[in-house]
C-alpha cells in the first residue's frame, strides 16, 4: 500500500511540473510578436509599403495613412510638399507603367528608418512630357524616412532626375527645359496650394 502511495505521489508531482510547464511556453512564444508589435517595426513597416504598396501598386489613396500633411520631400537640393512628390511619383508611374521597386533592406536608428531599395521599368508612356522611349531604365539608391506619432514627416532621396535622363537618352538640353520647368512649378506651389499644383500636373 505504501509503495502505491509513493507512485501516485510521483504521478501526481510529474503532473504538476508538466502542467506548470505547458502553460509557461505560450508566453514565452508570445514574446517575440509583442516585441515585432513596437513603434520602431511599425515604423519599417510603414516605410516598406511606400515602395511595395504606394509606389508599386499604386494605391495613392493611402498616402494619408503613412505620412504626415505636412510632410517635405527631398530630392538632392530639390524639396517638395507631400502632394507636390506624390504628383511626381504619379507622372513618373505614368511614363513607365511596369515600374516596380524592390526593398532589398530596412534599418532604423532612433526616428529615422532608411531603405535600401532596387526599380526598374520600361519608359512606353508621357509622362511628365517626357515622349516615351521604349527604353528600360534601372535605379538603386536609399530613402531616409524620419517619423513622428506613426506617420513619415520628412525624406530624403538622391536627385534622381540627372541619371533617369542619361539613361532615356534625353539630350541635356531637353533635361535642361524639364529641369526650369520644374523650378517654376515649384515657384508657384509656394504661391498656391498644393491641391492646385496637383491638379496641373
Amino acid at each position: 500500500m505504501r509503495k502505491h502511495t509513493v507512485l501516485l505521489l510521483a504521478v501526481m508531482i510529474c503532473g504538476a511540473f508538466s502542467l506548470a510547464s505547458a502553460q509557461k511556453k505560450p508566453a514565452q512564444q508570445q514574446r517575440p510578436a509583442q516585441k515585432q508589435a513596437g513603434p520602431q517595426n511599425q515604423n519599417k513597416q510603414l516605410a516598406r509599403r511606400v515602395f511595395e504598396e504606394l509606389n508599386n501598386q499604386g494605391r495613392y489613396g493611402e498616402v494619408d495613412q503613412v505620412f504626415d500633411r505636412n510632410c517635405k520631400v527631398h530630392f538632392g537640393n530639390r524639396t517638395l510638399g507631400l502632394s507636390q512628390a506624390v504628383a511626381e511619383g504619379k507622372g513618373w508611374k505614368s511614363a513607365a507603367p511596369d515600374f516596380s521597386t524592390n526593398v532589398e533592406n530596412v534599418t532604423e536608428n532612433g526616428d529615422k528608418v532608411t531603405v535600401f531599395w532596387s526599380a526598374q521599368g520600361t519608359h512606353t508612356g508621357p509622362g511628365l512630357g517626357v515622349k516615351p522611349t521604349r527604353k528600360q531604365v534601372s535605379m538603386r539608391d536609399k530613402t531616409v524616412f524620419q517619423f513622428k506619432n506613426g506617420k513619415i514627416v520628412e525624406a530624403w532621396n538622391s536627385e534622381y532626375r540627372q541619371e533617369l535622363f542619361r539613361q532615356l537618352g534625353v539630350s541635356k538640353t531637353a533635361a535642361s527645359m524639364f529641369d526650369n520647368a520644374e523650378k517654376l512649378w515649384a515657384a508657384a506651389a509656394q504661391l498656391f496650394p498644393d491641391p492646385l499644383y496637383t491638379s496641373l500636373q
